[in-house]
């Protein structure tokens, strides 16, 4: 019994404590990290690290957290209503604070921290009538905006609104990102259409008057009055989709839409997913698009086998 109960001692004695290392210091690192890459993300990240995660983990040791501590996280998220998309990417943060800790020698494993099913996707796309009706209820700098989502599909906080002249080839007649300024770090190309041309004519003419009237540049294609990059527009966006009969409708709609209007027009999918910016065709798939022509000849075939 005394040689069992030594052996005991020497196992508390000799085991290595736990590294001080908090949830709060390792969210710094990761904010870090997000910064160093350039990550589109960051701000993000840095909304789901000040309001939910930091408060909950906040001064907890990252050794010391454990799956059932991510359980009653999810739990708490999800009494306030959070959806599994939006809880999944802020375990994900958290998920990236252990693996730089590891990576960095600090710990020597993570807790596993299961994700969530996300049943929320949304399969929202705008008809043309639709389009028109709520475009007609938004302020003149917001119309020419949404047109322009319509029309390319383009995210629109890290792309659309960031768009500058500078991008703009009239004389080529497209549209060009660069690498490295877009989610896939990915160069985009999207040519003029008829409609886009008109479109950023009458946004240069904008940009113009509102560079004499500052007496300054004004580099991006859509500003408001006083020559700033559009933010959000949350409140004048939702007063416009009730008045049109469509609310809860969300601007990512546009992304499903441009694809499908693309693909209806006949362009083949995968420079339809080009233009747009999508990298996986699983994309196409999880929003249910379809080339119309080939649902008519999945009919023919049809007609064709029962005809035999």
């Amino acid at each position: 019994m005394g040689e069992t109960r030594v052996k005991r001692l020497d196992r508390v004695v000799t085991r290595r404590p736990l590294p001080r290392l908090t949830f709060s210091i390792a969210a710094r690192g990761v904010l870090d990290d997000y910064r160093m890459n350039r990550k589109r993300s960051l701000v993000d990240v840095q909304r789901h690290v000040r309001l939910h995660l930091a408060p909950f983990f906040g001064r907890r040791r990252m050794a010391a957290i454990t799956t059932a501590d991510v359980r009653r996280y999810v739990a708490r998220r999800q009494g306030e209503g959070a959806k599994n998309a939006t809880i999944n990417r802020e375990l994900a943060v958290l998920k990236r604070a252990f693996t730089l800790a590891i990576a960095e020698d600090i710990l020597p494993s993570r807790p596993r921290i299961p994700l969530l099913r996300e049943d929320n996707v949304r399969r929202g796309f705008f008809e043309a009538e639709t389009f028109e009706a709520v475009r007609n209820r938004l302020p003149s700098d917001l119309a020419d905006f949404v047109s322009f989502l319509y029309v390319t599909g383009w995210r629109w906080r890290s792309e659309a609104a960031r768009l500058r002249w500078t991008s703009i080839d009239f004389d080529a007649g497209e549209i060009r990102l660069d690498p490295g300024t877009t989610k896939t770090g990915e160069g985009r190309v999207f040519p003029f259409t008829v409609e886009l041309r008109e479109l950023l004519e009458r946004r240069r003419g904008v940009t113009r008057d509102r560079e004499r009237a500052l007496g300054r540049t004004v580099p991006h294609v859509f500003t408001r009055l006083h020559g700033e990059p559009l933010g959000t527009f949350n409140k004048a966006w939702a007063t416009a989709c009730r008045a049109a009969g469509v609310p809860g409708r969300v601007l990512h709609d546009f992304r499903r839409t441009a694809v499908r209007n693309l693909v209806r027009a006949g362009v083949p999918e995968r420079v339809a997913m080009q233009m747009v910016g999508w990298k996986s065709r699983q994309m196409l798939d999880r929003y249910h698009i379809v080339s119309p022509a080939d649902l008519i000849e999945a009919a023919r075939k049809l007609d064709a086998a029962r005809s035999r």
